[in-house]
């Protein structure tokens, strides 16, 4: 997928679980980690992590 969007000519943002095996694979672009709650209807929530990856720098915090 790394490859596919390094070739694209417009802008992407992607957001997937922050892991350390797609910051790697991610890394030649710009990267925000987020933290937010995973919900379901009216349930807790549970804490998780995400990352926002981008082919264009982020002028503020996503989230």
């Amino acid at each position: 997928m790394a490859d596919i969007l390094a070739g694209i000519k417009g802008a992407f943002v992607l957001s997937i679980n922050d892991r350390p095996e797609v910051r790697e694979w991610f890394g030649a672009f710009h990267l925000q980690s987020v933290q937010l709650k995973y919900t379901v209807s009216d349930g807790a929530g549970t804490a998780a992590q995400e990352i926002i990856i981008s082919n264009r720098k982020v002028a503020g915090r996503l989230l």
